[in-house]
């Protein structure tokens, strides 16, 4: 699966992490001793050009990733957002996560708001008014309305590209089908000519009816033949419905969250 990119999009955003910093205390990531640690709340992301070459000497350690699943309603239960039981759900999943990623817009937009609430692992009023006051920082233009119309145009990116291989699946599993369907009348014809001729011809009885026997061997496998390529399909297929399902009510937990909580 792949999203549209957008043009002149940065790769990277090395505040990111900064806030994510601020937002988890525990969030695994430890600074050499170098004198912007000492700087003003401001500093750490409005940085001159000297600052900027000591960011370079920041050292990442491994990041303990929290539990999975994103933020949730109030009153949502996890399991109500993630269903289990499909084996192409999970893989789905994580392809609209990285196509979301790949359309990240420039800026600080719906999606690093959404990354930093993510990461923060809770899902409450403090902590979306502290990662919108980070985010006013980095762009002071930053407002709630913004965050939800960017809100929405990620969500509508979800279904374009749900509704595309929604479509490719659907005409794979017609073309199955219809393997099947004209193998099965094929078969079926064959049969009704083999005992017209039997009727018609006694002395042969013997042989016909070996290859009668045979011909419905093969009609009776025809199902067995093609249900796991059916079967295969119709779970990919159901994978995409949940995978639209459980990514679009993560990311509508998050607007509403925005519209609840950022007023």
């Amino acid at each position: 699966m792949t999203f549209p990119c957008q043009p002149g999009r940065p790769r990277n955003k090395p505040w990111t992490k900064l806030i994510l910093r601020l937002l988890i205390p525990d969030f695994s990531i430890k600074f050499t001793t170098n004198p912007i640690l000492m700087k003003s709340f401001k500093d750490l992301f409005i940085k001159s050009e000297e600052d900027g070459e000591k960011v370079n000497e920041v050292t990442e350690q491994p990041v303990t990733k929290p539990a999975a699943g994103f933020p949730v309603n109030p009153g949502q239960s996890p399991q109500n957002i993630v269903p289990s039981g499909n084996p192409y759900l999970d893989e789905i999943i994580l392809v609209y996560e990285k196509g979301l990623d790949s359309i990240n817009m420039p800026g600080y937009d719906f999606y690093d708001f959404f990354t930093a609430i993510k990461a923060a692992g809770v899902q409450n009023e403090a902590v979306y008014k502290m990662a919108f006051q980070m985010g006013k920082t980095m762009d002071s233009s930053l407002n709630s309305q913004k965050l939800v119309t960017d809100a929405d145009f990620y969500l509508s990116k979800l279904k374009d590209v749900h509704q595309k291989y929604a479509d490719q699946g659907q005409q794979k599993l017609d073309s199955v089908l219809s393997q099947s369907r004209n193998e099965r009348e094929s078969l079926s014809n064959s049969t009704n000519s083999m005992e017209l001729e039997i009727a018609k011809l006694k002395q042969q009885i013997a042989d016909l009816e070996k290859k009668l026997a045979d011909t419905r061997g093969v009609l009776s496998q025809v199902d067995q033949k093609y249900k796991p390529q059916q079967e295969v399909i119709e779970r990919k297929m159901q994978a995409n419905n949940e995978a639209l399902r459980v990514s679009a009510l993560k990311l509508t937990a998050v607007r509403d969250a925005i519209q609840l909580y950022l007023k």
